[in-house]
């Protein structure tokens, strides 16, 4: 029989409770060993209003922009506490990455706009060129997205000249309950991988148990997410080439066939 890609690596996931089950169930069908360990929660934004009331004129809007499967979750719930699902499927729709497009298709949104890469730059760009040359001048554009997101998004469509609404769907806050796990696992050098899917989640990794890995290979999900996890002085030894969950996997697969080059990483050459 042949072993399976990732059979023997311990991988860690940092995703929140309830949205880490199918990046688990994808990297033990890989055969690695999982460790699960929310380093976020997410919580209802500082104004919950500022979402129900944009809801409730979701027809008003040229575009509906969402920049996350969350975003998806509480848009739609607002959307059906304010009776405008209808308007929601019939209006034109983008999303940051294939996930959240599925999210929005599940509503029975039958277009969704996805960039070809999954950035919040990237998707400003395709919606401008979907559009038109200056067709977002004045263009009604409803944002949802976490509070304190990346503004990149939003200055990109301000600076194409579309009136930007934020609705600010969820806000992220440190899991404090994930510590002493996380400590266990780090000290006692417990992992072959540490993987990370978002910048918050990274920024509450090092909050919570400070800039060390355990002798552990860190993962990131993007570019956006890997210079995020430089940045708090942690080191990088893959970046997943799809920013997806899947490309994730599909990166440290890609890795584990690489044994040389694992082994220097660990400091085992």
């Amino acid at each position: 029989m042949t072993a399976l890609p990732l059979a023997g690596q311990r991988v860690l996931v940092t995703r929140p409770a309830g949205q880490a089950e199918g990046f688990r169930v994808v990297l033990e069908a890989a055969g690695a060993a999982v460790t699960t360990v929310p380093t976020i929660r997410l919580i209802p934004p500082s104004d919950p209003g500022v979402l129900g009331r944009a809801a409730a004129r979701l027809a008003d809007y040229d575009w509906i922009v969402a920049t996350s499967v969350n975003a998806v979750r509480r848009l739609a719930d607002a959307a059906l506490e304010a009776d405008s699902m209808r308007a929601l499927a019939a209006g034109r729709l983008a999303a940051v990455g294939p996930a959240t497009a599925d999210a929005l298709r599940a509503l029975g949104v039958a277009e969704c706009l996805v960039p070809p890469v999954y950035r919040g730059e990237a998707l400003a760009d395709e919606i401008a060129a979907a559009a038109g040359p200056g067709s977002l001048a004045d263009a009604r554009i409803l944002l949802v997205q976490a509070e304190r997101a990346r503004p990149v998004l939003r200055d990109r469509l301000f600076a194409s000249g579309a009136r930007v609404d934020i609705a600010p769907a969820y806000a992220v806050e440190v899991n404090r309950d994930a510590r002493d796990v996380l400590r266990d696992f780090i000290e006692l050098g417990r992992g072959d991988w540490l993987t990370f899917t978002a910048s918050s989640a990274a920024r509450a990794f090092v909050r919570l148990v400070g800039a060390q890995t355990g002798g552990a290979l860190v993962a990131a999900i993007s570019p956006v997410t890997a210079a995020t996890l430089s940045g708090l002085g942690l080191p990088v030894h893959v970046v997943a080439a799809t920013h997806s969950m899947p490309g994730l996997v599909e990166a440290l697969v890609a890795a584990a066939a690489r044994p040389g080059r694992y082994a220097a990483a660990h400091g085992h050459a």
